[in-house]
């Protein structure tokens, strides 16, 4: 008889854990869908110091959203990639032209960084096809990202950026340089499936990939098509790509007069000439960043 109540205690206790594994997993996943509100408010936010201010602790929420689902959620996993990814570019690069400063948050932009890339990967490899390509040839990486479509624009994009961001800020690691060759494909990828995504943001990354020096594959020529792309898709509405011109274009150039005019450019968009006003008001905020340090880059 005890055998028996013992059995029916364990029965109970078991059949407890499991439902509460189940109401964990469901809190997390409807917490999960309140994040999409999250970033909206995020993007639209016209007070660049608030917005810098309230993200953390909602990237916070999510790494722990993200470890409450196993990392087996892989809208929270996209999202984490994303977040992180952008708030690295918003508020830790060119976010000051004090030398020292710059340094620090270069080193905090590049873990965030890698944060969104591992975070984005951990989705992407939810595709076996994908999986399997992580131990081949470049080849078979580049073949197996003709598994991903129109629903796969996202992860693939944000992955590649903050990876992309992450090589560009580990230039003294030829361990990392070798990966640029990937994170190419992977946005490559993106402009075959989609280029307008996001008012053209995946032209971005070949700006900056064109604009290398040519042993590293640049070459300003193509760069340019590239810009002319995004004006083309956002109607110059984009003020973060003037910024990018300025930074790498331009600088690779070394045309001061045409740096000038990209950053005269973004400081004379509207603020809400695209409704995730945000973006705007970071452009603008590096564009007076490069513009303190245009001293050194000329």
């Amino acid at each position: 008889m005890n055998r028996l109540k013992s059995a029916a205690v364990l029965a109970a206790l078991f059949v407890f854990l499991l439902s509460g594994c189940s109401l964990k997993r469901t809190i997390v996943n409807s917490t999960g869908l309140i994040m999409d509100d999250v970033e909206g408010a995020f993007y639209e936010e016209n007070d660049i110091l608030f917005a810098q201010e309230a993200i953390p602790g909602n990237l916070k929420l999510l790494d722990g959203l993200i470890r409450g689902s196993n990392r087996e959620n892989e809208a929270l996993l996209i999202k984490g990639s994303k977040l992180y990814g952008m708030y690295a570019m918003a508020f830790l690069e060119d976010a000051t032209a004090d030398k020292k400063a710059d340094r620090e948050n270069l080193a905090r932009a590049k873990n965030f960084y890698k944060r969104a890339r591992d975070y984005g990967m951990a989705a992407l490899m939810k595709n076996n096809d994908f999986k399997k390509a992580q131990e081949g040839s470049f080849d078979e990486f580049k073949s197996s990202l003709q598994a991903f479509g129109k629903n796969d624009v996202e992860p693939l994009f944000w992955t590649a950026f903050s990876w992309g961001s992450f090589v560009n800020l580990s230039k003294n690691s030829p361990m990392d340089i070798a990966d640029l060759p990937k994170v190419k494909a992977m946005i490559e990828r993106v402009i075959e499936i989609d280029d307008t995504y996001f008012y053209g943001l995946p032209h971005l990354f070949m700006i900056v990939y064109y604009s290398m020096p040519k042993m590293f594959g640049g070459d300003t020529q193509q760069a340019k098509k590239e810009y002319d792309r995004v004006k083309e898709i956002s109607g110059a509405k984009l003020a973060l790509v003037e910024v990018y011109m300025a930074k790498h274009y331009a600088v690779q150039l070394q045309d001061r007069a045409l740096f000038d005019g990209f950053l005269e450019s973004v400081n004379n968009t509207a603020d809400d000439v695209i409704p995730e006003s945000m973006f705007t008001k970071v452009a603008k905020k590096k564009a007076a960043v490069l513009a303190e340090r245009a001293e050194q880059l000329f």
